[in-house]
């Protein structure tokens, strides 16, 4: 019998170039698909150009694919919170924050107040928007009074709020931006 000791573990592959386009095709197709409440897995996988069996090799279940998607659009936010201005990223976040409006009851599951996915989101999220605010107020572009949380509130409002309307949110989005200057 052979001692294990000093012989190496194998490395684990690195998925393949085919695989990893697949996914973030089906990623990118989801997106589209589930603008629109109901889009089916069927139409996501149709939209990316791959058969039912590769959605699932990569999604196990619906959940997983919405899931992959919410946390996908996050790190988008997050990642553009280094690079844009606080009202730049509002009009970006609002555009973002569209995609999930198909998935709202599909992710209720999983957005449960205690859900760990969920906590896990809106913490990425709540940071990037922290670090924005805390620019915005340093260089002057923000009043002082006004916090994180309520641009978070007016995201949401706009996007989810009773008489949302995705033809008139920038309109009132800018309305916002606009008041959101010092005097």
């Amino acid at each position: 019998m052979e001692s294990e000791i000093g012989q190496e573990k194998p490395k684990a592959r690195k998925p393949r170039a085919d695989t990893l386009r697949n996914r973030e095709r089906l990623l990118d197709a989801a997106r589209e698909v589930f603008r629109e409440e109901g889009g089916s897995l069927e139409a996501v996988a149709r939209e990316a150009g791959v058969g039912i069996g590769t959605l699932y090799r990569h999604f196990p279940s619906r959940e997983a694919l919405f899931q992959a998607v919410y946390a996908r659009e996050v790190e988008t936010l997050e990642r553009r919170a280094k690079e844009d201005e606080l009202e730049e990223w509002m009009r970006g976040a609002l555009r973002l924050m569209a995609t999930k409006k198909g998935m709202v009851a599909a992710l209720s599951p999983v957005f449960e107040p205690d859900s760990t996915f969920f906590g896990e989101q809106s913490q990425r999220l709540r940071g990037a928007v922290a670090a924005l605010h805390a620019r915005a107020v340093a260089a002057g572009r923000l009043r002082e009074d006004v916090t994180a949380e309520d641009l978070l509130r007016v995201l949401l409002g706009l996007n989810y709020g009773p008489g949302a309307d995705p033809e008139r949110s920038g309109v009132l989005l800018d309305v916002f931006l606009d008041g959101l200057r010092p005097r």
